[in-house]
């Protein structure tokens, strides 16, 4: 009997936690297209939101770059693109972070030098649950060579 009611405790608990991690995965998922779509649209009151104050971004252009003074004084603001499509691979949720791996296709625009030009790239997202919020702290993304 002692032994059934600690199988069933430990299936109901890990059917839980199984749920748990779906709806953060589910979270997470949306927060990606949304932080995607403001790249996109310079749309820096939904950075705000997303983008922890210490955002650190190692990019595509082999730079690290930490937060500035404010949300809008970022390197991936400066830039214009046409179209940002991000497609999320692989979601690990390890307690109040969790790392989004995947891939993204973005068409800079402007006076970039790829400007026009289709690029692939791979990315890692490190999000972090903090006062109650899931907040972007870091990025790494580098251009798929052809």
């Amino acid at each position: 009997m002692k032994q059934s009611f600690l199988i069933l405790s430990f299936y109901l608990f890990a059917s839980q936690v199984n749920a748990q991690d779906e709806n953060v995965e589910a979270t997470i998922r949306g927060l990606e297209k949304a932080e995607a779509r403001a790249v996109v649209e310079n749309d820096t009151l939904t950075l705000y939101k997303l983008w922890d104050k210490e955002y650190v971004v190692n990019s595509p252009d082999n730079a690290v770059t930490r937060a500035g003074k404010s949300v809008a004084d970022r390197p991936v603001l400066k830039r214009t693109r046409s179209s940002l499509i991000r497609q999320v691979e692989s979601i690990l949720i390890q307690g109040n972070v969790v790392l989004s791996m995947g891939n993204e296709t973005v068409t800079p625009t402007g006076d970039q030098t790829k400007a026009g030009q289709t690029l692939r790239r791979r990315y890692t997202n490190v999000w972090m649950k903090k006062e109650g919020n899931w907040k972007l702290i870091a990025r790494h993304a580098n251009i798929i060579c052809e």
